[in-house]
Parts: C-alpha cells; sequence; structure tokens
C-alpha cells in the first residue's frame, strides 16, 4: 500500500515522503488529528518505506514502500523484530504481547512498565535486520504521566537509526515536554464526500455511504465500523425528529426517551441532525447539492416551513446539545432540553 492510498493527508505525506527521499528522517514524529483519518497506517508506512529492500532510484531513497519485499510483509503483520508497536496494557496483554508486573489487572493506560521494558530495554540492543528501527506509541495520549516521563530521556538521547512515532488523537493532552521533543505532523478529517467514495469504492450503496460519512465526522474508520442497521436507525431518527409537531409537547418527550437510553446514539443523531440542518439551509437557498439526499424530501418539506434564521437558530441548539453529551449531560434530558429549546424559541 503506497502513501497514495491515505485519503486526503497530502500535507502529511508531502512531509514525510520528503525526509525519506533525502534519507532525513527525524528521530521522533508526533501524528496528531482525530481518529481514523490514517495516522498509525502511516506510521506504519513509513517504517516500511524506510525498510523496504525494493531498488531505489539511483543516488536517492525509496519514498514509498514496495509493499512486497520480506521487511514490508513482516512489518504489515506486525512481526518485524526492529519495529515495535507499544499499544495500552489491556490491549497488550489480551493479545499476549505482555504480563502486567506483580499480577494485577491490566491498565487501559500505557504504564511506565510498559516504556522501560518494551521501549528502553529493547533499544538498548542491536537492531536485528532493519535499516531503521521504529517504536510506534499508539495511541500515545493513552500513556499516564509515569510513563511519558519515562519516555523523555528516550526522546532526548534516542539510539542512532532509530524513529519513534507517537499516534495521537488528542496530541495536546500529552506533557508539553513529550511535544516539545516531536516534529509534528497534522492529519486532517476527512472530507465527507472522500469519504463516501471510499465507502462506494468498496461496495456500499451511495445512500448509505453518503450518511455512514455524514455520521463519522472525518473519521474513514468510524464510517466503515457503521453498519447499514445502524444507519437506517438513525436515518429514521432524522425523520422522526422532522416530522415533530410544535404543538405536541408530549410527541417530544416520547422522542427523548426513545433516543437517549444511550449516550453515543445520542450523539450520532445529534451529528447527524445538525449535517440534516445544513441541507434545510441549503435547499431554502435553493441548492440541490444535499449531503443526505436519500431525506430530500423531508429537507425540503422543512425548509419551506421555517425561516434561514430558525434553521441556524435549531442547528446551534444541536451543537448546544452535542457538546453536553460530551460532558456527560444525561442523554434523555439533553435531549429534551434540545427540543424543548428548538419549539419554545421558535421563529
Amino acid at each position: 500500500m503506497p502513501f497514495s492510498e491515505l485519503i486526503a493527508q497530502d500535507r502529511a505525506v508531502s512531509s514525510l515522503r520528503s525526509a525519506l527521499r533525502r534519507g532525513a528522517l527525524h528521530h521522533a514524529y508526533l501524528f496528531g488529528g482525530p481518529e481514523g483519518v490514517g495516522k498509525a497506517t502511516a506510521a506504519r508506512l513509513l517504517a516500511q518505506a524506510a525498510n523496504c529492500e525494493a531498488p531505489a532510484p539511483e543516488g536517492g531513497h525509496r519514498d514509498d514502500p514496495c509493499g512486497a519485499c520480506g521487511p514490508c510483509r513482516k512489518i504489515a503483520r506486525g512481526v518485524h523484530p526492529d519495529v515495535l508497536v507499544l499499544q495500552e496494557e489491556r490491549v497488550m496483554a489480551k493479545a499476549g504481547r505482555w504480563d502486567p508486573k506483580g499480577g494485577r489487572s491490566p491498565s487501559k493506560d500505557i504504564v511506565v512498565d510498559q516504556v522501560r521494558d518494551v521501549v528502553d530495554r529493547r533499544l538498548a540492543l542491536k537492531r536485528f535486520e532493519g535499516r531503521r528501527r521504529f517504536v510506534v506509541l499508539d495511541p500515545a495520549d493513552a500513556m499516564n504521566p509515569q510513563a511519558q516521563n519515562a519516555l523523555l530521556k528516550t526522546l532526548e538521547e534516542p539510539p542512532d537509526d532509530t524513529t519513534l512515532v507517537l499516534v495521537a488523537s488528542s496530541p495536546d493532552a500529552l506533557l508539553p515536554t513529550i511535544r516539545s521533543r516531536c516534529l509534528r505532523v497534522p492529519f486532517a478529517p476527512l472530507p465527507a464526500a472522500a469519504v463516501a467514495a471510499r465507502l462506494e469504492a468498496e461496495g456500499r450503496p451511495a445512500g448509505e455511504a453518503r450518511l455512514a460519512a455524514a455520521l463519522a465526522g472525518g473519521s474513514l474508520a468510524r464510517a466503515l465500523a457503521l453498519d447499514a442497521e445502524t444507519l437506517a436507525a438513525e436515518r429514521d431518527a432524522v425523520l422522526a425528529a422532522a416530522a415533530l409537531d410544535a404543538a405536541d409537547a408530549g410527541a417530544w418527550l416520547a422522542f427523548a426517551r426513545d433516543h437517549g437510553d444511550d449516550r453515543e446514539a445520542a450523539a450520532e443523531l445529534c451529528a447527524l441532525l445538525a449535517v440534516w440542518l445544513r441541507d434545510v439551509l441549503a435547499a431554502h437557498a435553493g441548492s440541490a447539492d444535499l449531503a443526505l439526499g436519500d431525506l430530500a424530501e423531508a429537507t425540503r418539506r422543512t425548509a419551506a416551513a421555517l425561516s434561514p434564521a430558525e434553521i441556524l437558530r435549531r442547528r446551534e441548539e444541536v451543537q448546544k446539545t452535542a457538546a453536553a453529551l460530551r460532558q456527560n449531560a444525561a442523554p434523555t434530558l439533553a435531549l429534551e432540553r434540545l427540543l424543548i429549546a428548538w419549539f419554545h424559541g421558535r421563529g
């Protein structure tokens, strides 16, 4: 898989390819950006390209892995002895790649023992077979403060021919001392159209692909994980919200009860309502280019009934509700407040 297979990450890919061509990889990178946009894949491709045995251009270095040589295949399978991947303790323990010290239950964090044993101890040894050794910490923002402090010495004095890649969806949660010792490579949220196109290429129906892309918030991984049943339920929820009667408070409360029993589902509903209301505003302006084309009838009906100011106000209330859910608001109460705000401020 070449770097070009990463969707809409041209800026990040360009900087990595340039470093590979010059043979000047940094000793530590921080790949920061939303989940599911290609950061971990880019870390693997970087390790493959740096260790690829396929012929390089004369006088230069490869900036893409071949994917077929021995090192490329080993890295893809996760068995290359010079490419170490450090994950949360419970993930590594479940996979049989780590035993927590003292027989304790594995942590949801990356802990200091892992850094000392998997990183420090292994990096003190000579390379086994690769041209360049890699340590990938994914997710690096799962390191607790003690683990981050333990990693500092390696970041300050890295062994020769070694690159550490810290993969983080919340890079600013890392200690400033960690961030300052890494070259930051930003990864952007993926455009919904690009996510939908990838899903369609993998056989998803066009309407389902657009709906999944709208719900995924720029994450291909999240879009791939959304199954048809979940998408149908979210679509039906938007149609139900569009059909609510401003005079029927009982229907509002029933809607909130029906869709507020699960925080994640309520958050996904808010995400989709925000996209749908953006479509409503576009339809009000006469645009036929709707992100959720299969909801076009309900979208145009709502656009005809509301003013642009009211559409924007309702969308703002949806965004406030989404923020409240992220702050652990009770889902049913949050949806109740949303609908009360919708209909009590109607203009």
